[in-house]
């Protein structure tokens, strides 16, 4: 279900706990992806994939962050 943009960002990043907890778990599992489905094992590359996207925006994201009243 798509979250509302007044919360999104909330939301994603818990279910991105979720995620990153679930792949600690299994750090010493070899046979992580191959337990998962195609479209489990498509989804996590393509988080993979999203968070260096998402990481080259981090000075942008941190500069505005300082500068606002929100951080004050």
């Amino acid at each position: 279900m798509p979250s509302m943009s007044y919360c999104m960002y909330e939301n994603t990043a818990g279910e991105m706990h979720q995620c990153l907890n679930n792949l600690e778990d299994n750090l010493d599992n070899d046979q992580f992806l191959e337990k998962m489905s195609e479209y489990e094992r498509d989804g996590i590359m393509e988080l993979m994939r999203l968070a260096k996207l998402f990481t080259r925006h981090a000075s942008f994201l941190n500069r505005l962050y300082e500068e606002s009243s929100v951080n004050q």
